[in-house]
């Protein structure tokens, strides 16, 4: 069975590795993005069922990456951001399946959040 692929886009090696590690101990495949483009060419060369973005990278800022994204993709976006909620409201509202997380992250939030969004199918035991 396949597991469902998460895109972790953050400019921080340190983010995108804590993350990476999590995601993949609760079941998910992750690829990574550092910038901008690279959200936008991993979107779309492999199929990624969730994006989790970080609002400040370079090669363009979170929310323009995300209305870039929604116009190719209906994959939910979860903001990860240090910035305040507010500056996010309209960005949030505007977009469909796009959701914010404050940074520090709680993990057990962004696992709810991601088990809402991309349920996990129970692996079938194999047959002897």
């Amino acid at each position: 069975m396949k597991r469902p692929k998460i895109l972790v886009a953050d400019d921080d090696r340190a983010v995108r590795s804590a993350l990476r590690t999590r995601l993949i101990t609760w079941g998910y495949t992750v690829v990574e993005a550092s910038d901008g483009l690279g959200v936008i060419r991993q979107n779309i060369q492999d199929g990624i069922d969730a994006i989790i973005l970080d609002h400040g990278m370079p090669n363009g800022n979170g929310r323009s990456i995300a209305r870039m994204i929604r116009r190719e993709c209906e994959a939910p976006i979860i903001f990860l951001s240090g910035h305040d909620r507010e500056s996010f409201r309209d960005t949030v509202w505007a977009l469909p399946d796009t959701y914010y997380l404050p940074k520090p992250l709680e993990p057990d939030r962004l696992k709810e959040l991601l088990t809402s969004c991309v349920p996990l199918k129970p692996v079938s035991p194999a047959v002897v």
